[in-house]
């Protein structure tokens, strides 16, 4: 890890693999954006953290954004919020701002009759946003450590240095967890500092409301990170013209493979086929926003061999002639440069032009 901080943007992949499993290949889906030294960190799957710590400092980190609050993007977030908490030499060195989905005005539902049957399946459990999240980790999860080393080291509160933001959908777009999970609308600002603009809009994740993509400005370039989401329009106007497109990727039939019968089987692959954007269709997404160059991330499957990378290399270069790369997990991407040297996968298969 470099301690310096070169002028520039830069993404890295923090973990490449998707779904909430644990994996003895790629870690949990997360993404580092780094501007100028100052990073911003998009979802913190299983084993982000790790790699976080050897590719980036926490000194530098800015803030955490989460595009939806299913397990396999949130798992290390606690493990985010307390690591760099008044640490000699491991420290934040300003507040750490943390946005994400705000709870919502009722369980998502397909319809108005699935809404009903759903409600009455809960019973009295319901949704969180991201500021109460935030404050039951700090507060009740890890409420014991926080105590003891406030009491014992003399640590100030961590709420000092994390702030945690509710993602506000601007009222214009009718959004609603039922009858409108994703409407037609446009990207929104949720984040400005002195370096980067961050922008938003919501993409089709079937019942998981709200679900953002991100897309990040700065004087160097743009980066856009999807989310999970299916084929969508919200996600191509966010990420129209952006220098670099980070996209999910699903092989439906090879995740399908590895799944044994069982109760819960037919709703996961119901969830799978509707949720996510088939390898065959990611192309088309960078093509239709006219993106400089795509990232294929958040794999699945994210079982070691299942997925058939070559197989989707060649799908995607299909319909989308700019730069593609599959990631791997601490891959480094500069943003306004060629990126084709830096992708391990690109060195050790040679799949670039």
């Amino acid at each position: 890890m470099s301690t310096s901080s070169p002028k520039g943007m830069t993404v890295r992949t923090l973990g490449t693999g998707g779904g909430p499993i644990v994996s003895s290949g790629r870690a949990g889906t997360s993404t580092a954006i780094t501007v100028d030294g100052a990073t911003y960190v998009v979802d913190c799957g299983m084993g982000s953290i790790r790699n976080y710590r050897n590719e980036c400092r926490w000194d530098g980190l800015r803030g955490i954004f989460l595009t939806h609050q299913h397990s396999d993007h949130i798992y290390d977030l606690g493990s985010f919020l307390v690591t760099g908490w008044e640490v000699p030499g491991e420290s934040f060195s300003r507040p750490v701002h943390v946005f994400g989905p705000g709870r919502p005005s009722r369980p998502p539902a397909l319809d108005e009759e699935q809404s009903r049957a759903i409600a009455a399946r809960l019973g009295g459990r319901r949704m969180s946003g991201t500021v109460e999240m935030v404050d039951a980790l700090l507060d009740t999860v890890f409420a014991s450590d926080v105590a003891v080393r406030m009491a014992d080291e003399g640590r100030g509160d961590p709420h000092a240095w994390i702030t945690a933001h509710d993602i506000a959908i601007p009222d214009a777009a009718n959004a609603d967890p039922v009858t409108a999970r994703h409407p037609h609308m446009e990207p929104f600002e949720i984040y400005r500092d002195e370096l980067v603009v961050v922008t938003a809009i919501l993409v089709d994740h079937r019942l998981c409301f709200p679900a953002f993509g991100f897309r990040f400005d700065s004087a160097y370039g743009s980066v856009v990170v999807s989310g999970d989401t299916a084929y969508s329009e919200n996600c191509i106007r966010l990420a129209e013209g952006a220098d670099l497109l980070l996209h999910e990727v699903i092989d439906l039939e090879a995740i399908v493979a590895t799944f044994p019968d069982g109760p819960a089987r037919a709703g996961i692959i119901e969830h799978l086929k509707e949720s996510h954007t088939p390898y065959g269709q990611v192309g088309l997404v960078a093509r239709a926003a006219g993106v400089g160059a795509l990232v294929l991330h958040h794999i699945v499957p994210n079982t070691p061999g299942a997925a058939d990378l070559a197989k989707m290399l060649l799908a995607v270069r299909a319909d989308f002639a700019g730069q593609v790369s599959i990631a791997e997990d601490n891959d480094m991407f500069p943003v306004g440069a060629d990126f084709t040297t830096i992708s391990r996968l690109t060195m050790k298969t040679g799949a670039m032009p």
